[in-house]
């Protein structure tokens, strides 16, 4: 599934449906922990259609930048359990003092 959208500078973006390479290739590419959402987005983003680079989202607005992490990193906040999901049940009744 491809995901569509438009930055604020009017760019057009499509975002394909991360696999697992994507990240492992995305995590190869970068030199920190904090450049792999830089190197997950050149995986996954083509622009007004043409793939980018790593070093091109240097050169990018940063009200884009922010947008497209925003989508990168919204998708994958989903698949996260919630607290709720993962916390044991209480009793009913029962509250904790």
């Amino acid at each position: 599934m491809t995901t569509e959208l438009t930055l604020p500078s009017g760019k057009n973006v499509k975002i394909e449906q991360g696999k697992g390479f994507h990240l492992l290739n995305a995590q190869r590419k970068a030199k920190t922990s904090e450049e792999i959402t830089f190197a997950l987005i050149a995986e996954l983003a083509e622009v007004d259609g043409q793939k980018i680079v790593y070093e091109d989202l240097l050169e990018f607005d940063l009200e884009d930048v922010l947008a497209l992490q925003a989508e990168i990193s919204g998708k994958f906040k989903s698949l996260q359990p919630t607290a709720s999901s993962t916390s044991p049940e209480q009793p009913a009744g029962n509250t904790a003092k």
